[in-house]
């Protein structure tokens, strides 16, 4: 049984010689919002309203001008709406951009071309991406309603959804949401672990502002696909489809 070394092993063998391409691919799929597996994740918008008082304790109302306080609160309003948008077509576009990210990895590890213009060759079911994506984040919305761990769970249950999909695009979303669970039966902990042993390369990321990601983040994909890549061939599950 393959174990995260191995994968990462797998990884890097594929990586050589496609670093530039690799690191290229995965920029441009993240920007337009494409996720490589499914995690649960929350996203919350707060506003937070502070009193401030002079030493005085005056009002603060009494201190500043209403008409740039509604001026303050239009830009906020408008940069709300405007983060808004792009979240949602963010939202669309990488939904299947995703499962062409899944593809563009899948093609490395196999050793097959493995072209930038793999990221948009599931556009034709945009329609099912864009379901399988607001499906999973539903329902691991859902089971992070009892004290998130349950939704932890979920989310590694419905990891390789974009892969099966990528694979399988006559698949329905809950089709591919089923195989994936039947998938990761027994293989959630070596998932874990496998994320887990990029947190060192992760942390020494953070020292070099960030940059480190742009090779970090085509390894791990590179990783995953490999992972997928064993599961679904000592499963008898994706291929059954």
């Amino acid at each position: 049984m393959k174990r995260a070394a191995d994968f990462r092993g797998i990884a890097r063998a594929s990586l050589s010689g496609h670093w530039a391409s690799a690191l290229g691919t995965t920029l441009l799929a993240e920007l337009l919002g494409a996720d490589m597996i499914v995690h649960s994740s929350v996203g919350s918008f707060s506003a937070n309203l502070y009193n401030y008082y002079g030493e005085d304790g005056g009002d603060v109302s009494m201190q500043v001008a209403p008409a740039f306080l509604m001026m303050i609160a239009a830009v906020l309003m408008v940069s709300m709406f405007v983060i808004l948008i792009i979240a949602v077509i963010q939202f669309i576009i990488g939904s299947f951009v995703s499962l062409g990210l899944a593809t563009y990895n899948l093609n490395l590890i196999d050793r097959k071309e493995a072209s930038v213009g793999q990221i948009f060759c599931h556009t034709s079911i945009m329609g099912k991406a864009i379901w399988l994506r607001l499906r999973t984040s539903i329902f691991i919305f859902l089971w992070s309603l009892l004290f998130v761990i349950p939704g932890i769970i979920k989310s590694y249950s419905y990891s390789m959804s974009n892969f099966i999909m990528a694979e399988n695009p006559e698949m329905s979303a809950k089709e591919a949401m089923e195989v994936s669970m039947e998938m990761m039966r027994g293989n959630k902990w070596r998932l874990f672990c496998l994320e887990l042993s990029f947190i060192g390369w992760g942390i020494l990321c953070l020292f070099t502002l960030g940059i480190g990601y742009l090779w970090l983040n085509p390894y791990i994909n590179a990783s995953l696909a490999a992972f997928y890549d064993d599961v679904s061939r000592t499963g008898e599950t994706a291929h059954a489809f």
